[in-house]
């Protein structure tokens, strides 16, 4: 038995021995950490069966002790658990609720902003209208100024056209001067112009209101403006003129040329005729359905044409008269007068003919003016024309 114990103690020795020397060459083995102490918190549960990673207590590290084996049992590699407590989770409390006149002021300051908010905006709409007003104005202006040079341009090319226009215009109220002067010529001779009407209708003069479309007429000189107007006018007036003078003339030509036929050979054209009306007697003129010589034997009857007037109205009839010779004129048959053909000429062929003079003469003092009366003087279609023609070519010099 003493053996068994000196035999152990030997080995314990031998076994100290050898650990001492591998001490020596080895590093220090650190000695294992105390657990936790009685009344700690317990560490914190990582899960069954795993073991949860090392931490760094809050105790400074134990100085390691060199040559100092672990227990035996003990592994040096394996990890030991932490010592610190596990941090207590922290309950968060609820903020506390704000009061009423907290509430209060933040219900104004949020009226406040609003306002300030729709002042702001009522600022911005504002400040784009003005300047959507002055992009307006300046694109206005530009916009105009450009408008106003294109049609600047265009009254430049449409002078230049009216030009042109007044000059045929002119050429053709010659002409139409030329053809009234020689109609005159022959009216005073006695021969009837019969060509005249059929040269009337073959002539127009070719300048109306049509002329002006399109011309910008508008952007001339007011001074140019009013010729161009006032000659529109008297041109279209001319025309009128000259057609009715046309119709006088074809309606002129067979009664004159008959009227100066029997200035030299005298026919009775008309006789009086006589009816009573109550207690009065009244007498009438009538044409002769046919008319005979005046120096030659006049028929003892012959037919008139007389109105006769009825609850239907007036018609002209034929009635045969008997030439009165004597006795009562307003009694039994209808009895007529032959009438002396010069008694009547102004009302047939000679009244017509100064007609158809005073119709030219109008015609003449509108295309030449009226140089009879100084205070009354016109310069004529014809030198208007001119006129206008002429300060047209100035403005179309501007191009």
């Amino acid at each position: 038995m003493a053996e068994e114990k000196k035999k152990s103690k030997i080995d314990l020795k031998a076994r100290l021995g050898k650990t001492s020397m591998g001490g020596a060459q080895g590093a220090a083995v650190p000695l294992p950490v105390p657990g936790p102490q009685p009344g700690s918190g317990p560490p914190p549960d990582g899960g069954a069966g795993v073991v949860p990673p090392p931490h760094q207590s809050a105790r400074p590290p134990m100085p390691s002790v060199g040559g100092i084996a672990p227990p035996p049992g003990i592994s040096p590699g394996i990890p030991l658990p932490a010592f610190a407590p596990a941090a207590r989770p922290q309950i968060q409390t609820p903020p506390p609720k704000p009061t009423a006149a907290a509430q209060t002021i933040k219900v104004e300051v949020g009226e406040e902003i609003e306002i300030e908010r729709r002042k702001s905006s009522k600022r911005i709409a504002l400040f784009a209208a003005v300047a959507a007003v002055i992009g307006i104005g300046i694109g206005f202006v530009a916009g105009g100024q450009k408008e106003r040079s294109d049609r600047g341009m265009l009254a430049i090319e449409g002078a230049a056209a009216l030009e042109k226009d007044v000059r045929a215009a002119n050429a053709k109220m010659q002409e139409l001067n030329d053809k009234l002067a020689a109609g005159a010529e022959q009216l005073s001779k006695k021969s009837f112009p019969g060509q005249l009407a059929t040269e009337l209708g073959a002539i127009n003069i070719p300048f109306d209101a049509t002329n002006l479309e399109g011309k910008q007429v508008g952007s001339l000189p007011g001074r140019v403006l009013r010729q161009v107007l006032a000659y529109t006018t008297a041109v279209q007036d001319l025309n009128k003129t000259k057609d009715s003078l046309k119709n006088v003339f074809s309606a002129a030509q067979a009664p004159v040329e008959k009227a100066w036929k029997e200035q030299d050979e005298p026919v009775v054209n008309f006789s009086v005729v006589f009816r009573r009306d109550g207690d009065k007697t009244i007498a009438e003129l009538v044409p002769n359905k046919a008319p005979f010589p005046f120096g030659k034997d006049w028929p003892a009857k012959y037919s008139v044409t007389r109105i006769e007037r009825s609850q239907q109205g007036a018609k002209e009839v034929e009635k045969e008269a008997t030439r009165w010779t004597k006795g009562d004129l307003a009694g039994g048959d209808l009895q007529a007068l032959p009438v002396d053909p010069q008694s009547v000429a102004g009302l047939t062929s000679e009244q017509i003919v100064l007609k158809l003079r005073g119709a030219i003469r109008d015609i003449n003092q509108l295309l030449n003016g009226n140089k009879d009366n100084p205070a009354t003087e016109t310069p004529g279609l014809l030198k208007e024309g001119d006129d206008l023609a002429n300060e047209l070519h100035k403005i179309s010099l501007h191009r």
